[in-house]
């Protein structure tokens, strides 16, 4: 959503975004801007015939609504702008102090849409489905390099054709890149060979054409090349070189320690600055931990060619028998067998002990390709939740086309800026990928297994500008593994009133930290300060500093709460799209269990879960928000699903207003093989439910009564029990074209 000016004249402003490369936090801006702006979010993208939430500040006062469709073409690097159509009156079907819904005319095509509205003594325009840039990431994570690529995130609005990049540097003619359409929330550019280092200012436009949208700072490098010197650990051998890999081959034996072979090779890498640390085929032990130097690659002849086992066990590689069984768990096995700054993994396998605290531990710029990870002696495990976690993430690492078995958990992230996890298999029985920490990163196209009725994925305690795309989730072992894809997390550092001047907010209180976060702790730079009611509620912002009641946010408030108004400092979970998965036998799939904003959970399927579900949390240890998520065109299949949005009613004395407002279902459809429902449930206010099917004839949409500003429209049955709309909250909600 752009705010454009109320001039006569098309123009089409760009939008501001903070400061820094690469990961960019949107801000809106006005051309000409009122005394505030009262819509602060619009429910995108939007096609003809289907309803526009927005969600604001005195909505209610509006008493016209007028939008109109906007085209343009480019030519080069100019731009010709055609006459938009005419401005054409649409009336509201629901009004709130802090809502409005209204349905963009069926008759249009679809289309970046200006919508005006007027009040007694305020006008609001702003544009709707134009390139919204969440933020970018480059093929070396925070940066770019010549030839290499550039994948752009958001609200894109991709209407089936190409989408246009711009690329300005000081003093520079712009460079202009086109790509094919994406799925509507993501586009790649791939970047010319010969484009000159420097620092870029990036803007992109959708198909549309107009406007351009302004997606911040990219910095083009040419990567710096690691030493491509190779160090054969069989070299240490010398003369006896052949004679001692032949050993390595025999199956009739346990692995040889190769241990100081394996450090000779790495010494001579680290005095080359680096290089390629190389295991032929064969079957090596380790013992103690392998701490890799800095630009240095650990390769192996192949995936199934070469193992490098860790511990002094008996390794039931060769698969177990008794005694194996019996093995006693290896007393000397390090805390962390693999460590190391940047460094590689490549094309072998890695056999771990059973019982062990971290398995590879890393700084920045870690890769790992085509690699199998396994643990001797799973079949043991007693049945309880296993700790320990495989791999332990920094900045801008890579773990592609692996396949990966943990006990606990196979991926984490001491920080998670610019991960790309893509095409891997991981089974695990904790958690596949806890993406904590994680900000603008890419996990798309893998396959993760549950092992454990307890295991699940999950962006907790704080994570933000996830692409969570394609990935493909199953459960051995058990029905319904437990969440499949949750936000979770708890703990705040305050509830109550304040004071609020430009970007800085003053708590009426002490803030009330939890013990694993004082308030020195980075958490707190992590997190939002969001107007939980009255004056302004439902806008957040991220703090950027705290020192006692004094927390610095990163922008005005539109709206400045006042002495009604309640807001909540909490972890941001959020600015996530959840694209094209498939989820089975999962208890839950949740866009939010706990704090999450702005979060669109679209194309995805379901076979055989529990719960589809976001639920604001209202607890003693903190109030979270649940806030401007979309679920759109996702497909339930077998089972009997509970398609469910929810706020927490319990606690009313800490706080007695909703946690979860302003949500869009649409274009959910229960198939006939899933007798769920969809229920809108507690204090949830501000909800569509619109171009649903329910095809099994005992399906229904159910409303509770405590929930507010809920609108059905254009939902169908298949024939069968009636009523299909159900409960108490039904008499208060709008119903359009309601089928009986």
């Amino acid at each position: 959503m752009q705010q454009l000016d109320n001039s006569s004249c098309p123009t089409f402003p760009l939008r501001k975004a903070s400061t820094g490369l690469l990961f960019v936090s949107w801000t809106l801006m006005a051309s000409a801007a009122p005394a505030h702006d009262h819509v602060f979010w619009a429910s995108e993208p939007v096609r003809p015939n289907e309803t526009v939430l927005l969600a604001g500040d005195e909505l209610d006062q509006v008493t016209q609504i007028r939008i109109r469709r906007l085209g343009g073409e480019s030519t080069g690097a100019s731009e010709t702008i055609r006459t938009p159509q005419a401005w054409e009156t649409v009336a509201p079907l629901q009004t709130t102090p802090t809502s409005l819904k209204f349905v963009v005319p069926a008759e249009w095509k679809n289309g970046v849409f200006a919508c005006e509205l007027k009040a007694q003594d305020w006008t609001q325009t702003l544009l709707l489905n134009d390139a919204e840039v969440w933020w970018m990431q480059g093929d070396g994570g925070e940066f770019a390099t010549p030839g290499g690529t550039l994948r752009v995130f958001g609200r894109l609005a991709g209407m089936g054709t190409p989408a246009e990049a711009s690329f300005m540097a000081p003093g520079g003619a712009p460079i202009s890149l086109k790509t094919d359409a994406g799925d509507g929330y993501s586009l790649s550019f791939t970047l010319p060979s010969t484009m000159p280092p420097g620092i870029y200012q990036v803007m992109v436009r959708n198909s549309a054409n107009l406007p351009w949208g302004k997606a911040g700072g990219l910095e083009v490098k040419a990567a710096t090349p690691w030493p491509q010197q190779i160090f054969n650990v069989m070299d240490f051998y010398g003369a006896e070189a052949d004679k001692e890999m032949r050993l390595t081959l025999d199956r009739g034996r346990p692995p040889i320690d190769r241990t100081v072979a394996v450090q000779a090779a790495l010494e001579k890498a680290r005095a080359n600055g680096g290089g390629v640390v190389y295991l032929p085929q064969g079957q090596y032990a380790f013992q103690g931990e392998l701490k890799m130097p800095p630009r240095t690659v650990l390769k192996g002849e192949g995936m199934g060619l070469t193992l490098l086992r860790f511990g002094t066990g008996g390794f039931a590689l060769d698969g177990g028998n008794d005694l194996r069984r019996r093995d006693v768990d290896d007393p000397a096995t390090p805390h962390t067998l693999m460590s190391g700054g940047g460094f590689g993994v490549r094309d072998l396998s890695l056999y771990l002990p059973r019982v062990f605290t971290t398995g590879i531990t890393t700084g920045d710029d870690f890769s790992m390709q085509r690699v199998r990870i396994r643990v001797d002696r799973y079949w043991i495990r007693d049945g309880g939740r296993e700790h320990e976690t495989t791999l332990r993430l920094g900045d801008n690492c890579r773990i592609t086309d692996c396949d990966i078995l943990s006990q606990g958990v196979a991926l984490a992230f001491h920080s998670g800026r610019g991960a790309f996890i893509a095409r891997n298999k991981v089974m695990a029985a904790k958690s596949q990928i806890s993406m904590e920490r994680c900000d603008g990163s890419i996990v798309e196209d893998n396959e993760f297994i549950s092992l454990d009725p307890t295991a699940y994925i999950n962006v907790s305690n704080e994570g933000r500008n996830i692409y969570y795309a394609r990935n493909k989730h199953s459960s051995f072992f058990v029905h319904q593994s437990d969440f499949s894809f949750t936000f979770d997390g708890q703990g705040s550092a305050y509830l109550g009133k304040v004071a609020v001047n430009g970007n800085t907010v003053t708590l009426a209180g002490d803030p009330k930290y939890p013990a694993y976060a004082t308030e020195s702790h980075p958490l707190w730079h992590r997190c939002v300060v969001a107007i939980m009611d009255g004056k302004g509620r439902g806008q957040y912002r991220y703090v950027t500093a705290n020192a006692g009641r004094d927390w610095q946010v990163d922008r005005p408030f539109d709206v400045v709460p006042d002495a009604t108004s309640i807001i909540s400092i909490f972890p941001f979970r959020g600015r996530t799209l959840v694209v094209g998965n498939r989820f089975e036998d999962a208890n839950w799939v949740n866009m939010g269990y706990g704090s999450s904003l702005d979060v669109i959970c679209a194309n995805n399927e379901l076979y055989r879960c529990g719960y589809l579900l976001n639920y604001g949390l209202r607890q003693a240890e903190g109030v979270h928000a649940s806030w401007y998520i979309q679920y759109l065109d996702n497909q339930i299949h077998e089972g009997h699903t509970q398609v469910e949005i929810s706020s927490d009613q319990r606690n009313p004395q800490l706080f007695g207003g909703t946690v979860t407002r302003a949500c869009v279902m649409r274009g959910t459809q229960l198939h006939n093989d899933n007798s769920g429902n969809i229920n809108i449930k507690g204090l949830a206010t501000d909800v569509i439910v619109e171009d649903c099917a329910l095809d099994h004839p005992r399906s229904e949409i159910q409303v509770d009564k405590e929930t507010a500003g809920v609108l059905l429209r254009n939902n169908k049955f298949t024939t069968g029990v009636n009523p299909r709309y159900n409960g108490e909250g039904q008499r208060n909600a709008v119903i359009v074209d309601a089928q009986p």
